[in-house]
């Protein structure tokens, strides 16, 4: 009896293994599929993640500072279009007009310049003045004409050269090697109907036409060392006067209505400690910000109602300034704000965790409406833009 019940036990067990095989093969869907997803959605994630970084950084929505040149770049300014960006390629000196995202719309002179050191862009951008190293310690100046397709050599022993308000003639220091006199001059891109504005006698020298105003600034080249006296002569060589003194390393950025001037100043000799004032046109109301920067880190709003400034960090205790920096000796690691003229108020433009990297901003502009900063990182000679 006992036997017969285990044959039965048995036999219900082998026919309800049975009807549950059956029934899973039947009905219940298959389940290969989840594993072929899981394999496909890491093929992806392997491919995203061999990509380069500067790639995927700029496909971020977040990352608000992008290189736009792949090499160095000098004299980058906004294109008289307000649409684009006028430019000298480091590695051969052409001359280029990209847009807003560094892409290549028009090569305005294939003419090579080496060993540039500064180019300096007349206001309708025609022109632009080429300082080029030539020897230990000399340099040399040429004009391009962009609209003539000619390159003139300036004459020699000059070191500083601008353009006036309306870039039709050149401002520059001479240097007489008989004389051993320094004059201020002013004279035609050519050379042509010189006349001198002042005399200096210091040897590194800052060039500013006022603008809005038929007056030259000019002062000592930024030194820590040296108290700063910055003059005004008007544009015939008249009415020569000094608005500022006594201020050391003092360097100054004018605003677009020249009515007032940003000026970087050390609080004393050989000093560490930096900071921006404003003052107006004559010199006066000179008042601190409190923000430790340069002048040659900032730039005005077209309304002259703002300042945008890179604010340089990772600065050394012991670092004389401005020199250490001018000279190469230390880079800094900057963020970024902007300043209301009236009231004093600071505002970041992004925030430091969105930097994304180290930048020792310098030649600071912005587009026509002033939703993109650029500026040149000294680290590396690149462009950059910062979206605003």
């Amino acid at each position: 009896m006992t036997k017969r019940i285990f044959a039965i036990s048995t036999l219900v067990l082998v026919l309800l293994v049975g009807a549950i095989f059956a029934y899973n093969f039947a009905f219940k869907k298959p389940t290969d599929q989840t594993p072929a997803a899981k394999t496909a959605e890491e093929g992806k994630t392997s491919v995203a993640a061999n990509k380069n970084p500067a790639d995927q950084s700029a496909g971020q929505s977040d990352n608000r500072i992008v290189a736009i040149s792949d090499t160095s770049v000098f004299g980058a300014i906004l294109a008289p279009d307000g649409n684009s960006i006028y430019c000298l390629a480091g590695s051969n000196g052409q001359a280029d007009q990209i847009d807003f995202d560094g892409k290549l719309q028009k090569v305005l002179s294939t003419e090579e310049f080496l060993n540039i050191q500064q180019a300096v862009w007349n206001k309708p951008g025609n022109k632009v003045l080429v300082k080029r190293a030539d020897g230990p310690e000399k340099s040399k100046l040429l004009l391009l004409d962009l609209s003539q397709k000619t390159v003139i050599p300036l004459k020699d022993n000059i070191d500083s050269a601008v353009w006036s308000g309306l870039g039709d003639k050149i401002i520059y220091k001479f240097f007489d090697p008989k004389s051993k006199a320094r004059t201020l001059n002013v004279s035609d891109p050519d050379g042509k109907n010189w006349r001198k504005l002042a005399d200096v006698n210091y040897f590194g020298l800052s060039i500013s036409p006022v603008p809005s105003s038929s007056d030259v600034s000019f002062w000592p080249s930024p030194d820590a060392y040296s108290p700063t006296s910055v003059n005004l002569v008007g544009f015939n060589g008249e009415n020569k006067r000094e608005i500022l003194k006594d201020r050391f390393g003092a360097d100054l950025l004018w605003s677009p209505d020249g009515k007032s001037a940003a000026a970087s100043v050390t609080f004393e000799r050989g000093g560490h400690k930096t900071d921006l004032a404003l003052m107006n046109s004559d010199g006066g109301q000179f008042q601190t910000l409190n923000f430790p920067t340069f002048a040659k880190k900032c730039a005005w709003s077209a309304d002259s109602k703002f300042l945008f400034c890179a604010l340089p960090g990772n600065i050394p205790d012991s670092a004389v300034l401005p020199n250490d920096w001018l000279l190469g000796k230390i880079q800094t690691a900057d963020t970024f704000w902007k300043i209301e003229i009236a009231s004093g108020k600071k505002e970041r433009l992004v925030e430091p965790e969105k930097i994304g990297g180290s930048y020792d901003a310098l030649n600071l502009f912005l587009s026509r409406d002033e939703k993109a900063l650029f500026f040149v990182n000294k680290a590396d000679g690149k462009l950059y833009r910062l979206s605003l």
